[in-house]
């Protein structure tokens, strides 16, 4: 924290020193295993970060008196992101501070993920010229921008998307570019949210402002947290299989979603002073009874797991990715795991398979399967599925299903015995989160295997 004080002091940036405190803390809640040097690149950044919000989007900057020195200033951003100029020896503070912060980040050599990062960069830049662009032209009486279309810009300039791709390019992670296509789709969602949130806890601040917002578009304040809440399960969904094996890329994902999602129920950072109990506009307080139902939430972390090597951990790079992979591979690791007992398997668990043309993944693809449900050794709902409008529903008509001990290929462990169908599935651990699983059907001359991922309460 002193450091970073004395940073922007010295550069002169328009940001309350009150705030530091505040950049630095999260970032520690980020990444609580990568050291303080490089926490402090991502804190640097987020100071930046609030800076352009104060020089590019604060309520005088529509109506300045030379808006081309303004968009010149974005111009040189631009170029300093773009590595065509080095704005170290610039007048303005935020080109200097922008050339330290690139440079930081330079140096975790990962040239293709500070491409994404740097693209990131570009996109918050874009966002709010586009929000600028908006607010004159609703200030001259023209028409608001689109809902989708303010959705798509807004999570640009949320800062969230910015925050992780620094993260993954300050991580040492192996294979951490092969994972993108998953986190990037997750990150979007988790962009969007906080977007959502942010509208919601500083919406009568942007009001008084003259911005427009998700609210003043056409979304109630009931619908703008439901579909936050929704983006953010969405987000946790599919990083469930990476954060149980243990990725430092999703678990960070995650912590940024939670910590972003929690500091909007308390208070606004544009107005740090103004700390609030009230619950967010169309949602309870962080403290209400019902908040593990309305708030974002995750398991208290636990250390990651030691990542697992060879065919351990290509079958769950193949699950996280949705990949197809190789069922006599399986069937050599699912013999050589460990069993697993009714109490790991009390819960919710989400499901996939590994193949998409047998009858049976045919057959769970009609049905819209998404997993199962282990309430005790007596009660199993062994095939939750979704409805058209995507809804989770317990499917019954196939019966439920009960745990018991079998011997399984030499092992005894918890298996799932249907109560109506001539089925044994069983189970063997991978992670505390993730099991390979092989269903046994009477009469059938091949083993199915799927997984199935714990869906966090």
């Amino acid at each position: 924290m002193p450091r970073l004080e004395i940073w922007l002091k010295a550069l002169g940036l328009p940001v309350s020193p009150a705030l530091v405190p505040l950049m630095c803390l999260q970032t520690a809640f980020f990444t609580p295993w990568l050291p303080s040097p490089t926490c402090y690149q991502v804190s640097r950044l987020t100071v930046w970060l609030m800076a352009i919000d104060n020089v590019l989007d604060a309520p005088q900057a529509p109506a300045e008196s030379s808006p081309a020195s303004t968009d010149a200033q974005v111009r040189s951003w631009h170029r300093i992101l773009a590595g065509r100029e080095n704005g170290s020896g610039s007048d303005d503070p935020m080109a200097r501070a922008l050339a330290e912060i690139t440079e930081g980040i330079d140096n975790g050599s990962r040239p293709e993920l500070n491409t994404i990062w740097r693209k990131s960069m570009h996109q918050t830049l874009r966002g709010m010229e586009r929000e600028r662009a908006a607010a004159r032209t609703t200030a001259a009486g023209g028409r608001p921008p689109r809902l989708a279309d303010y959705l798509t810009h807004g999570a640009w300039t949320i800062g969230v998307e910015q925050q992780v791709t620094a993260l993954w390019a300050l991580m040492d992670e192996p294979g951490l570019p092969h994972r993108l296509p998953v986190l990037r789709g997750a990150l979007r969602q988790a962009a969007i949210a906080i977007r959502l949130l942010n509208d919601l806890r500083g919406h009568r601040r942007e009001q008084h402002e003259g911005k427009a917002d998700a609210l003043t578009l056409g979304l109630s304040e009931q619908q703008a947290y439901q579909r936050a809440q929704s983006a953010i399960d969405d987000c946790r969904r599919t990083l469930a299989p990476l954060t149980a094996a243990g990725y430092g890329s999703a678990v960070a994902l995650e912590r940024v979603a939670l910590w972003h999602a929690r500091m909007y129920h308390r208070f606004d950072p544009v107005r740090p002073d103004r700390a609030v109990s009230a619950p967010l506009p169309g949602g309870p307080g962080p403290e209400a009874t019902s908040h593990a139902r309305h708030t974002p939430f995750v398991r208290p972390p636990k250390e990651a797991p030691p990542m697992s090597t060879g065919i351990d951990q290509e079958v769950l790079d193949a699950i996280a990715a949705g990949e197809e992979y190789d069922g006599g591979k399986l069937a050599d690791l699912f013999d050589r795991l460990e069993p697993v007992d009714t109490a790991l398997l009390v819960g919710t668990w989400q499901g996939g398979g590994f193949e998409r043309t047998s009858e049976n993944a045919a057959l769970l693809a009609k049905m819209r399967w998404y997993g199962k449900r282990f309430v005790d050794a007596e009660h199993v709902e062994p095939l939750l599925c979704r409805d058209e409008q995507g809804a989770v529903f317990s499917y019954q008509e196939m019966g439920l299903a009960t745990l018991r001990e079998v011997v399984f290929h030499g092992k005894q462990s918890t298996a799932m015995v249907y109560d109506q169908l001539p089925i044994i599935d069983h189970f063997r651990r991978l992670t505390d989160d993730v099991l390979l699983c092989v269903m046994d059907k009477k009469g059938e001359p091949a083993d199915f295997f799927f997984h199935l991922t714990r869906v966090p309460a």
